[in-house]
């Protein structure tokens, strides 16, 4: 990353390629037609909001956003882009994502399809999933035509080697030694040749954002870059495949957690991640502060800031949750537009694949246990492990009993996920879960974005309307610390697909913000309220 703005910062402004200006705002996009046209498309099951953003990255000149909200099926929709620019435009890609698992999933998945694009993933094998090795370069080297001759030189190597220890005439051991020199020499090259035959071979090469500034890509050029979960990763690391690109779209949702970032920012400070340092109130970001004022602002959302809504499509059919766990968040962070697919819609546990008994805990879709009254109070942690961070003991035994009436319902271990923004309250919860039920995922909200369980119970933690330090205290105030965050929030609320069990104290978290105010009220009338007796929980 450094490398690549140092490269940027000398780059006088005749060396900007269009591409470079329209991402600094020195220009404005080439605007499209109104109407874009229709194409055949190779997957028919494409649902029109799909087909839609697929054709307006296809005819976006220099950049397009596609914005993918939670089961929206942004890897199905790039995986048809994919199709269109390499099998029908005879484009050239570069696939990059923030983390290996992000780009070998659409390995995985672009790898069956047909007919067949030669692909060639970038990347240490270690770091690789087992699926997509055979698409890596140092497998291909080992397996193709040119990698036989490599291999061949390297026999010839290894025989000259077991030949000095069997020589002891000091003439004949100089001249294997020479010869084993001309190997080697011919070997780097060989290896050399056969790697830049199959880089430049290879229609669509993917590769971490980092990865593609390895050496393999020096000097290669591609069409159009395509950058995956781009609402996740660094701004400086997606201008290391950009330098040289005529072409980028950026997919992902910026209405999610952002890239974590360690260090402070003096323009716009920001709570860490992983919730064990300060609670500061909200990290929401300026989209309009300089590039160089917060890690945090991500490419895909200054891009959006500085353009408009010009450069985007988003994706409007959610194909993972029940229709009363997508309806607030469709309200609040996507317009409304955000509607479930007819198949999910009104799915529930009770209609899982396998047999699972109709009680009180399995028929709801949305189950909110409301703690209110103080019973339920928060306590702080100190430790080396997690700093400052909260936990509430009485809280977690609930979401605890409630993940266990799931399983003796009949849903299995691993499809329930208990998660919480606070590493202080996932301690708790894996203490009292995991060595009864080691399927069961416990973790916390930010560890699991961009996860999915058919249940997932979620706990706020935050219980302190009886706090009245800090000054103007009493029970007027609250601090609920990480969920003003309503990024982090909406991740929350769009893991589970059939249901979703929130347990938490609506009076403190309701008075922490607008939105959290809204989403009280909102489970108050459409969820399952319980309001839990601390007495049941305890014994």
């Amino acid at each position: 990353m450094n490398q690549t703005m140092q490269r940027l910062q000398k780059m006088t402004d005749s060396e900007h390629t269009p591409l470079m200006r329209i991402l600094f705002g020195l220009d404005s996009p080439t605007p499209l037609p109104e109407t874009l046209p229709d194409i055949d498309f190779f997957d028919q099951t494409l649902n029109e909001s799909q087909r839609d953003a697929i054709r307006f990255a296809l005819e976006s000149r220099e950049v397009a956003l596609i914005h993918g909200p939670p089961g929206t099926g942004k890897t199905y929709t790039l995986l048809e882009l994919l199709r269109q620019l390499v099998l029908i435009r005879n484009l050239r890609c570069l696939v990059c994502g923030p983390s290996n698992i992000s780009v070998d999933n659409i390995v995985e998945r672009l790898s069956p399809l047909k007919p067949a694009i030669p692909i060639l993933r970038l990347g240490h094998p270690a770091r690789l999933l087992p699926s997509v090795l055979n698409h890596s370069l140092d497998v291909l080297t080992t397996t193709s035509e040119a990698g036989g001759i490599v291999r061949d030189v390297r026999k010839e190597m290894d025989a000259k080697q077991a030949s000095i220890k069997k020589t002891r005439n000091g003439r004949e051991r100089r001249q294997i030694y020479g010869d084993l020199k001309e190997l080697r020499k011919e070997y780097r090259e060989r290896e050399k040749g056969c790697v830049s035959t199959l880089v430049g071979q290879s229609k669509v090469v993917l590769a971490t954002l980092h990865g593609a500034g390895g050496h393999q890509l020096r000097g290669e050029r591609f069409d159009v870059v395509i950058i995956d979960e781009a609402s996740q990763a660094l701004e400086a690391a997606c201008w290391i495949p950009l330098l040289g690109a005529a072409k980028v779209v950026l997919a992902g949702d910026h209405l999610q957690l952002p890239p974590t970032v360690k260090s402070s920012s003096s323009s716009a400070p920001a709570p860490s991640r992983n919730g064990n340092s300060k609670d500061s109130s909200s990290s929401s970001i300026d989209p309009k502060v300089k590039v160089s004022g917060n890690l945090e602002l991500t490419l895909f959302t200054r891009l959006l800031s500085l353009h408009g809504p010009s450069i985007k499509r988003m994706l409007t059919t959610q194909y993972r949750m029940h229709r009363l766990i997508s309806s607030f968040p469709s309200t609040e962070l996507y317009e409304g537009k955000l509607v479930p697919a007819p198949a999910v819609a009104n799915r529930l546990l009770t209609t899982l694949p396998y047999p699972v008994a109709d009680t009180d805990d399995t028929r709801e879709p949305l189950i909110f246990y409301d703690t209110q009254g103080g019973d339920f109070p928060e306590e702080k942690r100190k430790n080396i492990m997690l700093a400052d961070s909260k936990c509430n003991p009485l809280e977690a035994l609930l979401a605890a009993r409630h993940a266990r009436s799931l399983i003796e319902a009949g849903v299995r271990e691993g499809d329930i996920a208990v998660i919480t923004p606070y590493n202080a309250q996932v301690s708790l919860l894996s203490n009292l879960l995991k060595h009864e039920f080691p399927g069961l995922e416990v973790g916390s909200v930010d560890g699991f974005q961009g996860r999915e369980k058919e249940a997932v119970v979620v706990s706020l933690v935050r219980s302190n309307l009886d706090d009245t330090s800090g000054g103007a205290g009493g029970r007027g105030e609250a601090e609920v610390g990480f969920l003003a965050e309503k990024r982090r929030l909406n991740v929350a609320m769009t893991r589970p697909r059939r249901q979703l069990c929130v347990v938490g104290d609506s009076e403190t978290v309701g008075r922490g913000s607008g939105f959290l105010k809204r989403w009280m009220r909102f489970l108050e009338s459409e969820a399952e309220v319980r309001y839990p007796d601390v007495g049941e929980v305890v014994g």
